[in-house]
C-alpha cells in the first residue's frame, strides 16, 4: 500500500512540475518576448516621430524622442535576443528587424538629421528625403510585424504545451483513482468496515472530479491514509482548477487583444481609405457637374457620417485617446472639412504652444477666422495650394493662411467678409491684414496679443511631433502619440503608432 501510494504521489507531483514548468516558460520568457517585441516597435516609432520632425522644422527638441528610441531600441533588442534565445525562428525575425532598422538609418535617418542641421532643405529634396525614409521604414515596420507575429506563436504554442501537461494531470489522478480502488479491494476484511463509508464517500467523489466535476471539495475526514488520499486528491482538484482558469484566461485575453487589433487595423488601413476616397471623387464630380451637386451633396455627407462611426468603431477597439476639444484639435477638423470642397489637400502646420491660451473667446474667434478665410479661397481664389499656419510666441497668436489662387484685384471693393475677420481681430486689440502675397495669390494674417503669457511647452505639431501636417493622414490611424500631442487623426503612412 505504501509504495503504491508513493508511486502515484510522485506521478503526480512530476506531472505538477510539467505544469508548472510550462507556466513558468510561458511567463518568464515568452509573454516578456512578445511585450518586448511590442516596445520594440514603440522605440522605433519615437526614432521616426523624432527625424521626421526635426527634418520638417529643425527643431533639436525633435532629436530627444529619437534619441530615446534608439536607446531603447538597443536595450530591447538585446533583451529579446536573451528571451529568443531556444527559438531559432524569432531570432531570425529579430535579425531581419534589426538589419532593416540599420538600412533604415543608413538610408535615411541618418543622412536627412545630418542634411537638415546644414540648413532649410528645398521642398523638393524634403519630398525626396520623406518618400525614401516612408520606403525604408515601411519595410522596417514590416518586419516588426513578422517579430510581433512570432513572439504571439510562440505564446500560443506554449498555452498548447501547458493544455497537454494539464491534459496528462487528469489521466494520472484517474490512474491514482484506480490504486485507491485496487488498494481499498485488497485490504484486510477486517478494515473493510471501517474504511467502507470514507471510501465509499471518496470514491464518489473522486468519480466525479473524473467525469469533469470538480466544483465541490474532497472530503478528507477517515482513517489517515484515506486522509491522506483525499487530500492529495483536493489538491490536484485546487490546483487542476487554478491551472484551468489561469491558461483560460490567458488565452481568452490573447484571442480577444489580437481580434481587436486585427478588426481595428482593417478599419483604419481599409475602409477609411476607401470612404475618404469615395468622398473626395463625389466632391470633385460635383465641382464638374454642378447640375449634380444637389444629388451628391447628401452622399457627400453621408460619407464624412460613416467615416466618423468607423472611428468611434476603432476608438472602442483600442485604447481611447485624449479629448480633442482644444484648439489644435478645432483647427485640424476645420481644415479636415476644407479639404472637401477645396478639391486638394492643404497644408497645416503649428509653432509654439498653441493650446496654451487663456481665452475661450480668442479660440472662438480664430477659429471663425480660419473658417471664413477657408471659405474665400473656395468661392473667390480658384486656387491649388492652400497652407494654414498657427503659431504662439510669449504674447501673440498668428494665425497665416496662404493660397495660390488669383489674388486681390487692386479696385475690389471691401468685403464685409473682410471686414468681419477685422472686427474679430480688433476685440481682442489685435490686427488682420489681407494682402496679394509676393509671387501671386492671397495671404490674410491675423494678430491678437495673449491674455496672459504662454508657459514654454516643446512645440508639437498635430501628428505626434511634426511640424507640417498633409490632411490625408485625417483619413487614417490616429495614434496614441497624437493623442498625448491633443491631436486629430495621425499622420500618413508609417507615422501611425
Amino acid at each position: 500500500m505504501v509504495g503504491l501510494l508513493l508511486l502515484t504521489a510522485a506521478a503526480t507531483a512530476w506531472t505538477r512540475s510539467t505544469v508548472s514548468s510550462a507556466e513558468a516558460t510561458l511567463s518568464d520568457r515568452v509573454l516578456p518576448a512578445r511585450q518586448a517585441a511590442a516596445d520594440l516597435t514603440t522605440a522605433y516609432v519615437d526614432q521616426e516621430t523624432g527625424q521626421r520632425g526635426f527634418l520638417l522644422t529643425g527643431d533639436t527638441r525633435f532629436l530627444e524622442p529619437y534619441d530615446a528610441g534608439r536607446a531603447d531600441a538597443a536595450r530591447l533588442a538585446g533583451k529579446l535576443d536573451s528571451l529568443l534565445s531556444g527559438d531559432p525562428g524569432g531570432l531570425g525575425a529579430l535579425s531581419a528587424v534589426l538589419n532593416a532598422a540599420a538600412r533604415w538609418q543608413a538610408g535615411a535617418a541618418q543622412p536627412e538629421i545630418a542634411a537638415r542641421i546644414e540648413g532649410p532643405i528645398p521642398a523638393d529634396q524634403l519630398l525626396t528625403m520623406g518618400l525614401t525614409g516612408k520606403t525604408l521604414f515601411d519595410a522596417l515596420r514590416g518586419r516588426l510585424d513578422d517579430l510581433a507575429r512570432r513572439t504571439g506563436a510562440l505564446a500560443r504554442d506554449q498555452l498548447r504545451s501547458i493544455d497537454r501537461a494539464q491534459s496528462f494531470a487528469n489521466r494520472v489522478t484517474g490512474v491514482s483513482v484506480v490504486v485507491a480502488l485496487a488498494v481499498t479491494l485488497t485490504s484486510v476484511s477486517v478494515l473493510r468496515r471501517r474504511l467502507s463509508r470514507p471510501m465509499d464517500r471518496l470514491v464518489a467523489q473522486v468519480q466525479r472530479i473524473a467525469a469533469g466535476d470538480r466544483g465541490g471539495p474532497i472530503d478528507r475526514t477517515g482513517p489517515r491514509e484515506l486522509a491522506l488520499v483525499a487530500d492529495a486528491v483536493e489538491r490536484m482538484r485546487t490546483s487542476m482548477l487554478q491551472h484551468s482558469a489561469e491558461r483560460l484566461a490567458t488565452q481568452r485575453e490573447l484571442t480577444l487583444r489580437e481580434e481587436h487589433e486585427r478588426v481595428a487595423t482593417d478599419l483604419h488601413d481599409l475602409t477609411i481609405q476607401r470612404v475618404f476616397a469615395l468622398g473626395l471623387a463625389l466632391t470633385s464630380l460635383s465641382r464638374r457637374q454642378p447640375d449634380l451637386a444637389p444629388q451628391l451633396t447628401p452622399l457627400i455627407e453621408e460619407t464624412d457620417r460613416i467615416t466618423r462611426e468607423i472611428r468611434t468603431v476603432v476608438f472602442d477597439l483600442r485604447p481611447v485617446p485624449e479629448s480633442e476639444d482644444t484648439l489644435r484639435g478645432r483647427v485640424v477638423e476645420l481644415t479636415e472639412q476644407s479639404a472637401r470642397a477645396l478639391g486638394f489637400i492643404p497644408v497645416l502646420e503649428f509653432a509654439g504652444p498653441v493650446d496654451g491660451l487663456g481665452s475661450e473667446q480668442v479660440a472662438d474667434d480664430l477659429v471663425g477666422v480660419l473658417r471664413e478665410a477657408l471659405s474665400n479661397v473656395v468661392r473667390h481664389a480658384g486656387a491649388t495650394h492652400v497652407a494654414v499656419r498657427l503659431s504662439a510666441a510669449a504674447s501673440t497668436l498668428v494665425l497665416t493662411v496662404r493660397d495660390d489662387g488669383r489674388g486681390l484685384a487692386t479696385d475690389a471693393p471691401r468685403r464685409h467678409g473682410l471686414s468681419h475677420l477685422v472686427d474679430r481681430a480688433s476685440r481682442h486689440g489685435g490686427t488682420a491684414d489681407v494682402r496679394s502675397g509676393p509671387d501671386g495669390g492671397t495671404v490674410l494674417e491675423w494678430r491678437v496679443p495673449l491674455p496672459q503669457p504662454v508657459a514654454v511647452e516643446r512645440c508639437q505639431a498635430p501628428d505626434g511631433g511634426r511640424g507640417t501636417r498633409d490632411l490625408v493622414g485625417l483619413a487614417q490611424r490616429r495614434s496614441s502619440s497624437a493623442a498625448r500631442a491633443s491631436s486629430s487623426p495621425a499622420g500618413t503612412g508609417s507615422e501611425n503608432q
